[in-house]
């Protein structure tokens, strides 16, 4: 641990049943941070209490209930007393498989729930455990993002998780640039294909699409996404790079953590003309099975 944290420095990390949070839960506390972990299900509160130890400690909330997330986060007061919250990462998320046209509206608005609004509500929550002491120009908290590639570049069929992780982008530059001078800085990690739940099952094949305009469309993409998958990242690296930006050795603003973030950044350019990126996409997408 760097030298400029406390001994026991506080971190919340959002979503830590499975995949990236729980990596992220299980490699802070391993590192001896005492981390503070949001999980929707009671079950899988004492599930993670049992395998990560003393150092974990389980917040049962729906990111999307506001009063259950305010909950958390004065449990976490009462914990914490006159300490703080060093690192705040915004982890839950969800993603949908589908065209724009056809995407059922309610799941298309959850989705917005959960990946933009609950990282606003968590945020706004926990916030003020940031503030407090007053910053000392040495130990600078972090809010973390994990947002994704797809906040950067928009691909057919992964319209509603696109749209969220864009919006995400947005959030988090908004707050650092509104809390600039207090000691709290936003980053962002935009992921491609990570080994967690999300990505399966957004890679699995989908037939409710035989038949329609849309058939060769979705199973290319699921084709492309299936291969992906299959040399998905571990979640530790995630883990890693978050400890380095908590500990001040990354200090960017945005970090893209892929084996394809190089062509994600040209295709998202503004420097590449929009109805090339377009034909690019389209080529990879359309091609005849």
């Amino acid at each position: 641990m760097s030298a400029s944290m406390p001994p026991v420095a506080n971190v919340v990390v959002t979503g830590v049943s499975s995949g990236i949070g729980f990596a992220l839960a299980s490699f802070l506390a391993n590192r001896g941070y005492r981390v503070f972990g949001s999980v929707r299900k009671a079950a899988d509160a004492d599930k993670l209490t049992a395998a990560l130890g003393d150092l974990f400690v389980p917040l049962v909330f729906d990111v999307c209930d506001k009063a259950a997330v305010r909950a958390g986060a004065a449990e976490v007061h009462q914990k914490i007393g006159d300490g703080y919250i060093g690192a705040l990462v915004n982890n839950a998320g969800l993603a949908l498989f589908g065209p724009m046209e056809s995407l059922d509206d309610d799941a298309f608005e959850h989705i917005m729930q959960v990946n933009v609004l609950g990282a606003r509500n968590v945020t706004n929550a926990f916030l003020p455990l940031m503030r407090s002491p007053a910053f000392d120009g040495v130990a600078a908290r972090k809010i973390i993002n994990i947002s994704s590639l797809s906040g950067i570049i928009n691909t057919p069929m992964n319209g509603a998780y696109c749209v969220s992780k864009h919006a995400m982008e947005s959030l988090g530059e908004i707050y650092r640039r509104e809390l600039m001078g207090t000691g709290i800085d936003v980053v962002a990690i935009r992921s491609g294909p990570i080994q967690s739940q999300i990505w399966k099952k957004n890679a699995a094949r989908d037939t409710k699409y035989d038949g329609t305009i849309y058939e060769n469309l979705a199973n290319n993409a699921q084709k492309i996404m299936r291969g992906a998958e299959a040399g998905a990242l571990p979640a530790e690296v995630i883990a890693q790079l978050v400890l380095d930006i908590i500990e001040g050795r990354k200090k960017r603003t945005a970090y893209e953590v892929s084996k394809g973030a190089l062509m994600s950044r040209i295709l998202s350019s503004t420097l590449m003309p929009k109805r090339l990126a377009d034909r690019l996409i389209n080529n990879a997408l359309n091609k005849k099975t």
